[in-house]
């Protein structure tokens, strides 16, 4: 199965034959993709999609090709605003996720807002759950954050791991959470002002099984978004 995951920085009706082209993925979680409607028949019939959002031209939708059918499990998911969990009908499940501010609760902001949706999202997690998106964050802001949050990255890496879960970046490159050498996020586009900030988080069973995972890199892909493309085949 392959799977990618980008915010695309909005217009992914302009955007998705670059996916398509470079990964041919079954799977796509994109962020700030506008809803079906705006979609038109722009990525054609073979796809479905699942989408939530309170604004048409930016929401979180899931992508499938026609061959794996999915339907959005049913979680009470209050206060969490960009959170969707898929049962695929293949047996895997994906928990995708958009992580935003949140001006009225300071303390669900970005990953606060993952942690709290992991939570309620736990009698779903098995063997064959996948977690991934654009999360918001780096640990190296859990430990210069001045204001409080439900729960840090270092919480969810941790959570995750009780289940054998493991981002699939640090896992394959045996590298630290907070010293990344690929960046997935450019600030104002630029590459010197980069971080790591959106994920893959597979069970470890399915991760020894990886063909191939990679990251975009930062000049095939800026044009298009400041996020970078995270592609995985198992």
């Amino acid at each position: 199965m392959k799977i990618v995951t980008w915010n695309c920085n909005m217009a992914f009706r302009k955007k998705w034959i670059k996916i398509n082209e470079a990964f041919d993925p079954d799977i796509m979680v994109i962020q700030e993709c506008e809803a079906p409607d705006k979609l038109g028949s722009t990525i054609g019939s073979q796809y479905e999609i699942l989408w939530i959002g309170d604004n048409s031209n930016k929401g979180l939708a899931v992508i499938s090709k026609n061959h794996i059918k999915a339907k959005q499990l049913m979680v009470q998911q209050e206060n969490v605003r960009y959170m969707l969990p898929v049962e695929l009908d293949n047996g895997f499940k994906i928990i995708a996720f958009w992580a935003m501010n949140d001006e009225k609760d300071l303390m669900q902001r970005y990953i606060g807002q993952v942690w709290i949706g992991l939570n309620k999202c736990l009698g779903e997690i098995d063997d064959k759950t996948i977690i991934l998106g654009d999360f918001n964050w780096n640990v190296i802001w859990d430990r210069s954050s001045t204001i409080p949050l439900y729960g840090k990255l270092t919480e969810v890496i941790d959570l995750l791991k009780n289940y054998r879960i493991e981002s699939a970046y640090h896992y394959l490159n045996n590298e630290r959470f907070g010293e990344e050498t690929v960046k997935t996020f450019c600030l104002y586009r630029k590459n010197d002002k980069s971080y790591h900030t959106d994920y893959m988080f597979l069970p470890v069973d399915i991760l020894k099984g990886t063909k191939r995972f990679t990251i975009g890199g930062y000049k095939n892909w800026i044009e298009y978004s400041d996020h970078m493309p995270l592609y995985i085949n198992f």
